[in-house]
């Protein structure tokens, strides 16, 4: 064996092991985690950083990595063929053609890139210095490729990294792996939702507000605390339309017992008045602000729709928000015979979560089950009647003054031998 023979069979190997350091290189980069690499820099890891620097122009990284990976995979497959040409005469061609497919696929492909994949961050930081030294000399010839690509593929929209529905089930998938508990994964993604929800699905409504004239007595409001045991009491000028203010409970004993010829106007704190369609999250924003505990919604007429608390606003982050005076409402109960007894102010699109089915809401775009049943009965309801689909059977089972109390939903059984899609 002479010495141009040894120098082709080392350079064999030389290439082979630079082909599989690219291929490791290409599943290390397109596999590694942001937030992890952020993470390290920010404990000080300068080849973390390196990392970061190289992901953030991913286009010419992977088209660096693409030219390198073709280009030793070109040159190792010239000089396999030459070799054993050489050792095996013209038959040699097949032979190496065959020997550098194996090769190639175990230790340049499949080894390299499963090796990568279970460990894509520490690969990564690993062959950063290498590849960032590769970028700048392969600059030249990358940077035409990048320009064409981007040519081609100019009338393309660009699509968002992580959209908010991929951010949620990223986020189902870590709760159970066991990284994050169910309390903790329902908290972020009641943050990642909390900017969809409009106002006039959490707000008190209007028929509900307890409120009194400004021009009330000391003693009458004190009766209105006292009968509502709420904390707080809209003000209003002659109407509920017209709220001018709220009036605590705190301030009103306080100022009682010293002067109970107090006006009701002088207790008076301001509160802020929003539109049915702004978001619960600009509603904390407002409250955040102005430093008021009580929002007015208003409807496009400036007439009131209902108000929101604080304490609504927080229970859409972190559920449910009991204190002593509260009374326990269940707005969807299980019966024995498997129906459900609904509220009718309950949220429909909790209520379908509830009883496990899935229904369309066709043109309704308002919340409550009380208002679907008005909007499919075009009328307002009266005990007794009926909505059905192929999901329900909904019945009004009770109303009071014009409004919906109580449903009795029954879920219709599936029909024999069909499937859903």
């Amino acid at each position: 064996m002479d010495a141009l023979t040894i120098v082709s069979i080392l350079s064999l190997i030389v290439l082979v092991a630079v082909s599989a350091f690219f291929s490791a290189s290409e599943t290390a980069f397109t596999s590694a985690n942001r937030i992890k690499l952020k993470n390290l820099v920010n404990e000080g890891n300068r080849r973390a950083e390196r990392c970061l620097a190289l992901l953030d122009d991913y286009d010419r990284l992977l088209t660096t990595i693409l030219i390198g990976n073709n280009l030793v995979n070109i040159l190792s497959s010239a000089i396999c063929t030459w070799l054993f040409t050489l050792l095996f005469g013209p038959v040699g061609v097949i032979v190496a053609t065959v020997f550098m497919l194996v090769v190639l696929l175990i230790l340049g492909e499949v080894t390299p890139k499963t090796l990568a994949k279970s460990n894509p961050e520490a690969i990564a930081m690993r062959f950063s210095k290498a590849l960032s030294i590769l970028t700048v000399i392969f600059k030249p010839i990358s940077t035409i490729f990048i320009g064409l690509s981007r040519i081609l593929s100019r009338n393309k929209e660009e699509s968002p990294t992580l959209t908010e529905e991929e951010l949620v089930v990223m986020i189902d998938e870590i709760e159970g792996e066991g990284t994050l508990e169910k309390s903790e994964s329902d908290l972020i993604k009641s943050a990642i939702e909390f900017d969809d929800k409009q106002i006039s699905e959490i707000l008190t409504p209007r028929v509900d507000v307890v409120g009194i004239d400004k021009n009330a007595s000391m003693e009458e409001l004190k009766d209105l605390f006292i009968s509502s045991g709420f904390s707080r009491i809209p003000l209003f000028d002659g109407t509920i339309d017209k709220i001018i203010g709220v009036v605590y409970a705190k301030d009103f004993y306080q100022r009682y017992f010293e002067n109970k010829d107090t006006k009701i106007e002088d207790l008076m704190r301001p509160v802020k008045f929003l539109p049915e369609t702004a978001t619960v999250a600009k509603a904390l924003t407002e409250i955040q602000k102005s430093m008021v505990q009580m929002i007015v919604v208003v409807d496009s007429y400036g007439g009131t729709v209902g108000i929101v608390s604080l304490e609504d606003v927080l229970e859409e982050l972190v559920g449910e928000i009991w204190d002593e005076s509260d009374e326990v409402q269940h707005f969807i109960i299980r019966e024995s015979d498997g129906s459900y007894a609904v509220l009718g102010d309950a949220d429909i699109n909790d209520m379908m979560t509830e009883i496990g089915v899935e229904f369309d809401l066709e043109d309704y775009d308002e919340h409550t089950v009380s208002g679907y049943l008005q909007y499919k009965l075009n009328r307002i309801p009266v005990k007794g009647d009926r909505v059905e689909n192929d999901a329900v059977k909904m019945i009004v089972s009770s109303v009071k003054n014009r409004r919906v109390r109580m449903v009795h939903v029954t879920v219709k059984a599936p029909v024999q031998g069909s499937t859903s899609e």
